[in-house]
């Protein structure tokens, strides 16, 4: 499973890169065309810039995306976030080339400047997002489908846990969690959950079972008598912040308050726990200051 979704992920960034490289190329002949210049193909062969930009550029915009874009599962993308995403980072690429490749090109008026900006933004634009709609739309169809799981744990053993687990097993659109078992938070009374799925340990085995059974996601479900042992919980799961997705049932004060993101439009309502509260692009922005900061002190002081 994790096979497949990591082919359906590089298809996705060739995708990106073939689209950005169709793009450059149809906006380098719309360009030789304003400059009423000859376009053949035996031209084109001939032209190093030509050549050079549909091989740089594909590749300034992958790291683009890589920085700014969810580029890590497109299993577990929204398509109108992506769109949205899609249309900001076109414009913030445009603006970078127009600036840098493109302001000092051949002009016959003020307007060759506007209509260069939105020509290659509108190219670049409609062709990767009509691309990343289809291949986000198969995902879904995909998942929905139930072709495409996540291997899928509980932590909690009361009703809350069987309610929630029945409310997602009983829909007819997958939500793409295969159940492996559940956790047991309370080693007293009576385990409903117990009926329905394997016990696969207490909390002190919250860590040998991830790792065991390659878990890639963890919904808490523990009743409210038990909201003291979440940052126990939650301690040992930021450990694997990067291979497991953390879902926990809010409280209904939550829910009045708004604080709940719905990361499914037919899902049970839950909420994404991530530890991670910095994008990609300020991780990288700060550490970058603090690697010059460090080498102008070391400098100096020395």
């Amino acid at each position: 499973m994790k096979r497949r979704r990591r082919i359906d992920f590089l298809i996705y960034c060739i995708a990106d890169f073939v689209m950005a490289m169709l793009s450059w190329a149809c906006f380098f002949i719309y360009r030789k065309k304003v400059e009423n210049a000859e376009i053949s193909w035996s031209v084109l062969q001939e032209d190093q810039n030509f050549w050079l930009g549909i091989i740089i550029i594909p590749i300034g915009w992958l790291l683009l995306y890589a920085l700014f874009d969810k580029y890590k599962d497109i299993y577990r993308m929204s398509r109108l976030a992506t769109l949205a995403r899609t249309f900001f980072l076109t414009f913030l690429g445009v603006f970078f080339l127009f600036f840098a490749l493109i302001l000092d090109d051949f002009v016959r008026d003020y307007r060759t400047y506007y209509n260069s900006f939105f020509t290659l933004f509108t190219l670049h634009f409609l062709l990767t997002s009509f691309v990343r709609m289809i291949l986000l739309t198969r995902a879904s169809r995909r998942l929905k489908s139930g072709l495409v799981t996540y291997s899928t744990i509980i932590i909690g053993s009361g009703q809350r846990a069987v309610d929630l687990y029945k409310d997602i097993t009983s829909r007819k659109r997958s939500l793409g969690n295969h159940f492996l078992g559940f956790i047991q938070t309370n080693t007293i009374g009576e385990k409903p959950l117990s009926k329905q799925l394997v016990k696969l340990g207490e909390l002190k085995d919250l860590e040998r079972v991830i790792k065991e059974r390659d878990v890639e996601e963890v919904i808490i479900a523990i009743e409210n008598t038990e909201h003291s042992r979440v940052r126990a919980i939650l301690n040992t799961l930021f450990d694997f912040d990067d291979k497991v997705l953390v879902k926990i049932i809010p409280d209904m004060y939550d829910i009045l308050l708004g604080n709940v993101k719905m990361s499914h439009v037919y899902g049970a309502i839950l909420i994404e726990v991530k530890q991670d509260l910095m994008p990609r692009w300020q991780q990288l922005v700060k550490r970058l200051i603090d690697l010059t900061a460090s080498t102008i002190f070391m400098i100096l002081l020395s």
